[in-house]
């Protein structure tokens, strides 16, 4: 997959990558000193209150005896050889079939209600006259999308109960995993058990299958579209180039209309493709960018209609939230969500008038700053944005209102999930200790190189812009952009294990010699 390009193409390429590795070792700084990884009692205000207990532990030495073993007991490496890569693609999927039963598991035994946007897309499946959620549908419009979705499903299904869609959930993460493993064998098949442990792991850590919204629904249309833009990289003919580009156009287009933020993958094919544009199969791109344009410009054109169209709920036209709303969200307090800024259009009578407001709230927000103050605060942001490996599980306002209740497994489960749980700080320590292990996984695989690499990389930068300019501050609306993430951890996992070896081969040289 490497490919031979000019200086000039080169230094280009050199700088995205350096501008993608400042932006890691920000992101993995941040990690690594998140509350979520302390031992006893958090120093988060949002955590406050919660300790580990002996499972986290148990957990720490679980880690540092398979370290200390692997490193220092040859049987010991001996064995987790044979286990993880001899007989990795057995192992592999069999990990990666337990990640799954694990989730089933948690819905079978608890399927709450969640609060915020999931909450209101629910309660509009079974009330479509309150005002309240009239008012809602007439600010937040690109809901409406995922809302008509779900409505469909549970006419469908005979039932709206958020145990169904929890199940819907599962079945979105399984076929997003499926089509990741599938585009790690396109790009590197060597690569595959990599990507079976890793995807494992993540979704055992993963409780957002609990919350059936967009940022779950969007990730199968991510990934399918890195999938076929794959298929492109390992075999550009001109039938592949069609297909795959008409494929990436339609799955573009669903992708906005479920979740806007989440087409910057496609942002950074075009940007790769046009800067390599003149070096090599210039008709192709060229016809890959067409067939792109032409079948997102009739899907979108499709999918428009039938929201603007749509009769299932009332809603009062012209009243959706303009960009510069969230842009303004996105630079006061931690750069999330301002409950004082939704009120102020709540009050607003046009959108001339939200966007004249919020403009204003932008540019005394930015000059209060100023420029050494604003550059500090997109660091702090950054951190909000990241750092956390729980995807901001319960940090959300009115996330979840439910306590941990029954007996056996099903209490053992929501102690581990529900608000005032006593496992909850060990949950966010497992957690966190998978971010950061991905985290560095891509960090130190910096070496590997190529267009898909660089898609990947700079998706990745993309989706940090895009939650440093407009509301973010929690780490939730990193979910969408997870493809790229796995990804890039599964295909850059040998490389880097390659670069730690090289780096510690001073360790095993006495023993060699022997």
């Amino acid at each position: 997959m490497k490919n031979s390009y000019p200086n000039n193409i080169n230094k280009i390429l050199s700088i995205l990558n350096g501008v993608f590795t400042t932006f890691m070792l920000i992101t993995l700084y941040f990690a690594i000193t998140s509350p979520n990884l302390t031992l006893g009692d958090t120093v988060s205000k949002q955590t406050i209150g919660e300790s580990t207990t002996w499972v986290a532990v148990l957990f720490v030495l679980m880690i540092v005896s398979a370290t200390i073993g692997t490193l220092a007991i040859p049987n010991v490496r001996a064995y987790f050889s044979w286990v993880f890569i001899k007989n990795g693609l057995f192992t592999g999927t069999g990990a990666l079939l337990l990640s799954f039963l694990m989730q089933l598991i948690v819905i079978l035994n608890t399927h709450p209600a969640i609060g915020f946007d999931p909450g209101a897309i629910h309660d509009a499946l079974t009330n479509t006259t309150s005002a309240d959620l009239i008012s809602y549908y007439s600010y937040n419009t690109n809901n409406l999308p995922l809302l008509l979705l779900q409505h469909l499903i549970s006419m469908i299904t005979n039932t709206s109960s958020w145990f169904m869609f929890d199940l819907i959930n599962l079945l979105l993460l399984a076929i997003t995993t499926l089509i990741n493993i599938f585009t790690v064998m396109i790009i590197d098949k060597n690569s595959i058990k990599a990507a079976l442990f890793l995807h494992a792991f993540w979704l055992s850590v993963f409780p957002m299958v609990l919350v059936p919204y967009s940022d779950v629904y969007v990730l199968p249309l991510v990934s399918a579209t890195l999938f076929l833009y794959a298929l492109t990289c390992r075999w550009p003919k001109y039938p592949m180039i069609i297909f795959s580009g008409v494929g990436i156009g339609i799955l573009v287009s669903c992708t906005y209309f479920i979740k806007p933020s989440a087409i910057i993958p496609l942002v950074a094919i075009i940007i790769i493709e046009v800067i390599t544009f003149k070096i090599v199969n210039t008709m192709k791109k060229l016809l890959l960018l067409v067939a792109i344009f032409v079948a997102l410009g009739v899907t979108y054109t499709y999918f428009h209609n039938v929201v603007t169209q749509q009769t299932y709920i009332r809603i009062q036209k012209n009243r959706t939230l303009p960009a510069i709303h969230f842009i303004s969200m996105g630079v006061s307090g931690d750069g999330g969500y301002n409950a004082a800024d939704a009120l102020a259009m709540a009050k607003m009578r046009s959108q001339n008038d939200m966007r004249h407001y919020s403009w204003i709230k932008f540019k005394n927000r930015i000059g209060s700053k100023g420029f050494v103050g604003y550059l500090r605060f997109l660091v702090h942001k950054q951190n909000k944005n990241t750092a956390d490996g729980t995807f901001g599980w319960l940090i959300e306002g009115h996330f979840m209102n439910a306590q941990p209740s029954g007996r056996g497994l099903q209490r053992t489960i929501q102690e581990f999930l529900y608000p005032t749980g006593i496992h909850l700080a060990d949950f966010r320590y497992i957690a966190q200790v998978w971010w950061i292990s991905f985290l560095v996984i891509i960090f130190l695989g910096w070496r590997q190189k190529g267009k898909y690499f660089s898609v990947l990389r700079l998706s990745v930068v993309g989706a940090f812009c895009y939650l440093l300019i407009f509301e973010g501050g929690r780490s939730r609306y990193l979910i969408q952009f997870l493809p790229s993430f796995l990804l890039l951890a599964s295909l850059l996992f040998r490389p880097t294990v390659a670069l730690i070896k090289e780096k510690s081969a001073w360790m095993y040289d006495e023993k060699i010699k022997e």
